[in-house]
């Protein structure tokens, strides 16, 4: 199962900061995501794409987790040279394709 099947999407920015949202289909689903997506793991996952530190916000009443990395848009968005002003959009299609099966 990859977090896409149990969760959507939503990115932003502002100046080199990064704003990545999931937010799940339902409560159970929030549960798996609250459990296995860690700010460590996301970090992880991220690595080598976007730098920064990740911190995470889980927000339980939108069964939603907010990932935030600053520095991850060296020069903010219209100075990076990340491909494109849109590229945030890849970052969390990276999210949604994470496979969960397995991970505990």
């Amino acid at each position: 199962m990859k977090v896409g099947d149990i969760s959507c999407g939503r990115s932003g920015d502002k100046a080199d900061t990064l704003d990545l949202t999931l937010v799940a289909f339902d409560d159970d689903a929030y549960a798996r995501l609250d459990h296995m997506l860690t700010s460590e793991r996301v970090q992880h996952v991220l690595d080598g794409v976007i730098p920064g530190t990740v911190r995470r916000y889980a927000l339980p009443g939108l069964k939603a987790l907010k990932f935030v990395i600053d520095d991850a848009l060296p020069g903010g968005v219209y100075a990076s040279l990340h491909a494109g002003l849109h590229w945030q959009k890849a970052a969390t299609y990276v999210l949604l394709d994470l496979d969960l099966d397995g991970q505990a």
